[in-house]
């Protein structure tokens, strides 16, 4: 097994960098708007996860924002229901948002003790009404859910291979920022579309199975989107195959080189601290725009690993040229 040597495709990655700076950077910009590399299932696994978190703006922040809204509306919800459902009770409920999580639950409950006797009666109304609540919010989680992963397959998943399809062509030769929606005006949309649907959800099964088993099949498929970039009449089947091969013995040099991006990473974090400390927080939002090149030259170091384990494959008969027809 020849090792992955990370100083030649990142030597090689900052002189196509280098040649077409400005398109990558608006590239990766407009990548990140448009969700590249989001399935609709995950926010992506590995450092490119990391990546993305930060130039989504932070969003596990606001996350954390809703989920103390949806608790807020509930237990509000809750006090209103029964005090309309349960006779001669008087509830009333206002959510402190100043207060902590556990601070309301315990006024909240309070609230409950001081205005009705807990009979028979009284516990089963409120098990109907929390039974119902949580019926709608788990209906309201599965049209969300099934709504991002049409999205993640419909949008997102096209346009994450043509985002692979210009940075391969950005090695050699100036790419077009068209090259970003190639899947949609050759006639080839569905087939992308169905090939990266059927591995999106292999992935995802196997990830049930306490997370790593998905992770090794994501690592698996990890040139799948590269290959449709190449050729979108493949097969899925011979996508994830040739995928499969091209990965056997290096799938942890594969993850080695995606850590090998983190100093970079807690390079921008710091950066951001910094901009954040002396400018009141002004500067943060700017200085946002410096993670772009960042990904830019990750993105152009991930496609010098595709053309390396592409030429191996053709090499060694994983593939044949009808197969693998360049870019």
């Amino acid at each position: 097994m020849e090792p992955i040597n990370r100083k030649v495709l990142k030597e090689n990655a900052k002189i196509a960098l280098k040649n077409n700076f400005w398109m990558v950077m608006l590239i990766t910009f407009v990548g990140s708007l448009l969700g590249v590399g989001w399935n609709g299932l995950s926010s992506g696994s590995g450092f490119n996860g990391f990546v993305r978190g930060f130039s989504n703006g932070f969003s596990s922040r606001m996350n954390t924002s809703s989920e103390d809204e949806s608790v807020k509306l509930m237990l509000e919800g809750i006090a209103d229901a029964l005090d309309e459902n349960i006779p001669g009770a008087d509830i009333y409920f206002d959510y402190d948002d100043n207060a902590s999580l556990d601070e309301n639950m315990s006024d909240f409950l309070h609230e409950l003790e001081g205005s009705v006797h807990l009979t028979d009666e009284f516990v089963g109304t409120v098990l109907i009404v929390i039974g119902i609540i949580l019926l709608i919010i788990l209906l309201i989680y599965i049209l969300s859910v099934c709504i991002q992963f049409a999205i993640g397959s419909f949008v997102n998943a096209p346009i994450t291979v043509g985002y692979y399809r210009y940075f391969m062509k950005n090695r050699k030769q100036q790419a077009n920022f068209m090259d970003l929606f190639a899947v949609f005006s050759k006639g080839n949309y569905m087939k992308v579309v169905k090939v990266m649907f059927a591995t999106n959800i292999r992935i995802w099964a196997w990830s049930l199975l306490f997370y790593f088993p998905g992770l090794v099949k994501a690592y698996q498929y990890y040139f799948v989107p590269y290959i449709m970039a190449e050729n979108t009449n493949i097969s899925k089947e011979r996508a994830r195959e040739i995928s499969r091969k091209m990965t056997d013995g290096h799938k942890w040099q594969i993850f080695v080189l995606q850590l090998s991006f983190l100093g970079w990473a807690m390079l921008f974090v710091l950066e951001e601290i910094f901009l954040g400390l002396i400018s009141c927080g002004l500067l943060a939002i700017p200085g946002v725009l410096l993670i772009y090149p960042l990904v830019g030259y990750q993105m152009a170091t991930y496609a010098e690993l595709y053309e390396e384990r592409r030429e191996y494959a053709l090499m060694t008969g994983i593939a044949t040229e009808k197969e693998l027809i360049g870019f």
